[in-house]
């Protein structure tokens, strides 16, 4: 999803007035919109297809970033805490006990 600033920037009046044009215009191309207000950027508005992509690729990023800490954690002697200590500790914060493993 490129950019083209010149066109995919308007103002929040020919925005509100246009809105039909302007839907289908980011449907279409999949860019979004940069809304402007006094001459500044105000608003962003995009599809939702574009919006669950970037939602879906920031989690990606944020789990990579995760793994990759718990990796190097590991690779440094950390060994995180015991199993039966985890699973308690997720009890006591979602409330929800499990079945007893014997």
């Amino acid at each position: 999803m490129r950019m083209k600033l010149r066109e995919d920037t308007v103002s929040l009046t020919d925005f509100a007035r246009n809105t039909k044009k302007h839907t289908q215009e980011i449907a279409e191309c999949g860019r979004p919109r940069i809304l402007t207000q006094n001459g500044k950027a105000a608003a962003v508005v995009l599809s939702p297809e574009a919006f669950e992509k970037l939602v879906y690729e920031a989690e990606e990023r944020r789990l990579d970033l995760q793994l990759r800490k718990a990796v190097e954690a590991y690779a440094a002697g950390e060994r995180g805490i015991p199993a039966e200590e985890a699973f308690e500790k997720l009890e006591k914060r979602t409330g929800i006990r499990r079945k007893s493993r014997k």
